[in-house]
This record gives structure tokens, C-alpha cells and sequence, in this order.
């Protein structure tokens, strides 16, 4: 009989336990809606794609930069301002006006070496 009334006190107490980590984690997730994530993947900085840090996938929307000219801005990132993209050497006049039609979507933030690895920016591995 005793050990049954252990054994029931220890249940009991177990249960308390989860009931408890459950309210806790809960509440915890209750309300994040107003928070803004950022993910050093896809930076962007007042509705702007920044040049300096995010992914070659994230110029697939705007027509004619992606893959070739999204390339081109990854691998010679970082910059110091949007407008350093024109001075890139090698751009035909054609990738310089496709350039120039989408500078007002880009900005160049502080580059974040180490925090996003040129690798990572080329090819994320989301196949879709």
C-alpha cells in the first residue's frame, strides 16, 4: 500500500511537470506577430534587397536579374552604395540599364562578413 501511494505521488508530480513546461513554452509562443525576423539569408532594409548580404535567389523577382546579373552582384558584393553596382567591370550596357531600371529596389547595408557566407549566398540548397 505504501508504494502505491509513492507511485501515485510521483505520477502526480510528473504530470504537474509537464502541465507546467507546457504553459511555460506556451506562453512563450503566444504572441510574436508584431515582432520583425530578419533572416541573414534575405536581408532586406526598407522593403530594399541589400546587395551586401542577401541570397542570389532573392533577385528572382526582378525581371532580367536573375541568374546571370544576381551573380555578378554576389560575387563582387561587398559595396558602399547601391549605386557602386554600375561600377562593376565587365557589365555589357545592357546588364548597366537593367541595372540602373532597379537601383531604386536595392541598398547597400553593412556587410556582414562571416554571417553569410559567399557560399550560402550562391546556392542556399532550396531546389523548387
Amino acid at each position: 500500500m505504501q508504494w502505491r501511494s509513492l507511485w501515485q505521488r510521483v505520477g502526480t508530480l510528473a504530470l504537474l511537470i509537464c502541465l507546467c513546461v507546457g504553459l511555460v513554452a506556451g506562453a512563450a509562443q503566444a504572441d510574436d506577430s508584431d515582432v520583425k525576423l530578419y533572416n541573414s539569408s534575405d536581408i532586406e532594409i526598407d522593403g530594399k534587397i541589400d546587395i551586401n548580404n542577401t541570397t542570389l535567389r532573392k533577385y528572382r523577382k526582378y525581371p532580367g536579374m536573375y541568374p546571370t546579373l544576381a551573380r555578378i552582384l554576389v560575387l563582387n558584393a561587398p559595396y558602399k552604395t547601391a549605386e557602386d553596382i554600375l561600377k562593376i567591370p565587365g557589365l555589357t550596357p545592357a546588364q548597366i540599364a537593367r541595372l540602373e531600371e532597379n537601383l531604386p529596389y536595392f541598398v547597400a547595408g553593412p556587410y556582414q562578413e562571416g554571417a553569410n557566407p559567399l557560399y550560402d549566398r550562391i546556392n542556399k540548397g532550396y531546389y523548387d
